[in-house]
């Protein structure tokens, strides 16, 4: 690869690079000769299909791998070389496959040591036995068995058959044997329809009607009425547990781990909050036309003047999360935390289990990056703790931020 400087401004460097072309195609060349011991072909044995037929139905895709995977190298060696480090994705033009600019846009800097005399707001939340009693109650409504009845209820849990089901039905019932909660809140229009014509049937009862213009024959199964446990006691027995004790610890470990992770969430947008009051992060308009047009699809330059109040609104949400990007990755770098492989496996094995894909293991990487740096500026920052009541505590809104940091801990009550 060479490349060479064309400009550079206090918030933009630009090079120009061009990449080695003969490498490259060398790289596609020896790919595709890999391929050539396992690809089959109609009319060749396998191993034996000639590199010129395999490149002209794989080779595109090949040579825009490699393609890719060298853009990306030259661009981290640029990067690395010129020690920059960029505010968003860098800006690529092409000339050709071979021949392109990129644009680095410079990340601002932030004084995070000078901030740490900084007051930062935080919630203390203490549980107390009411707290426990409410959850209990929840529990209650989670946990029950079924009794059958004769005749369908407002609060029934309902199994019936479709006994004219075909393909046409498939489009509103994926099987024939259907179970509906009627307590069930919805707006769907098909589940309120049939809960209407369920009420007040009795069961082995046969219903014929109309949805969606398709002719629905319904034979009801079973009605069955839910019994809450109404007692500790019976409580226990549902759950499993030994004794009340027991269950009054794991929930207060359930609610102080929810609490403890809210906690967290909260306290990390408060630092955000209040960094931006004490420094002011210039985001250029380059970078914000640019991220506009990526990620709303938005070009500046063709606005018209019935969108200019929306996309305003857009624009101060973008320039609003890159500062508070810019600040979190400065506090990442501040306190150099650090999540390992390690630490990440336990983790998402404790919280999600066994499967876990990508999405699920960003999330966990998030989760533990956020933890580690809200237990670290607690430390380090000034602190005005707040007393809330948990009902008060759980009244607070989410932070908007916290989109990138979310994360169910997928507790349940055992």
């Amino acid at each position: 690869m060479n490349y060479k400087s064309i400009e550079k401004k206090d918030h933009v460097s630009l090079y120009e690079v061009s990449l080695d072309k003969v490498i490259i195609e060398n790289i596609i060349s020896d790919k595709i000769l890999k391929k050539q011991e396992t690809f089959e072909v109609s009319g060749f044995r396998k191993g034996k299909v000639p590199a010129s037929i395999i490149k002209s139905k794989v080779g595109p895709q090949i040579e825009n791998e490699v393609l890719n995977e060298e853009i990306s190298k030259n661009i981290s060696e640029i990067t690395n070389k010129e020690k920059i480090t960029s505010l968003i994705q860098p800006q690529l033009d092409f000339k050709d496959n071979f021949n392109f600019n990129v644009s680095f846009y410079h990340k601002p800097k932030i004084d995070i040591e000078g901030l740490k005399e900084t007051e930062i707001n935080t919630h203390k939340v203490d549980i107390v036995k009411s707290d426990i009693d409410d959850f209990k109650d929840k529990i209650r409504k989670e946990y029950y068995t079924l009794e059958e009845e004769k005749k369908v209820a407002k609060e029934s849990v309902v199994d019936f058959e479709i006994t004219n089901y075909s393909d046409e039905l498939k489009v509103i019932f994926s099987q024939k044997q259907v179970r509906i909660d009627l307590t069930t809140k919805t707006e769907e229009v098909i589940f309120n329809q049939i809960k209407k014509i369920l009420i007040d049937c009795e069961v082995k009862k046969k219903i014929e009607t109309i949805i969606n213009n398709l002719k629905i024959e319904i034979e009801i199964v079973n009605s069955y009425r839910k019994i809450y446990p109404g007692t500790d006691k019976e409580l226990l027995k549902v759950l499993k547990i030994n004794d009340i004790e027991e269950l009054n610890t794991q929930i207060n470990k359930k609610l102080s781990d929810d609490i403890e992770f809210m906690k967290k969430d909260f306290y990390i947008e408060e630092i955000l909050k209040t960094f931006l009051e004490k420094r002011d992060i210039e985001i250029h308009d380059d970078v914000i036309d640019l991220e506009l047009k990526r990620n709303y699809s938005i070009d500046i330059k063709d606005i018209k003047e019935d969108q200019k109040e929306s996309t305003e609104s857009i624009k101060k949400m973008l320039v609003d999360n890159i500062k508070k990007d810019v600040i979190y990755s400065e506090l990442v770098s501040f306190f150099k935390v650090v999540v390992d492989q390690k630490e990440l496996q336990q983790y998402l094995k404790t919280y999600y289990g066994e499967k876990i894909d990508q999405k699920t293991a960003e999330m966990g990487y998030a989760t533990l990056m956020r933890n580690k740096i809200a237990d670290e500026s607690m430390k380090t920052f000034k602190i005005k703790e707040t007393e809330l009541s948990l009902s008060e505590f759980m009244k607070l809104k989410t932070p908007e931020q916290n989109h990138n940091h979310k994360h169910d801990h997928g507790h349940d009550h055992k």
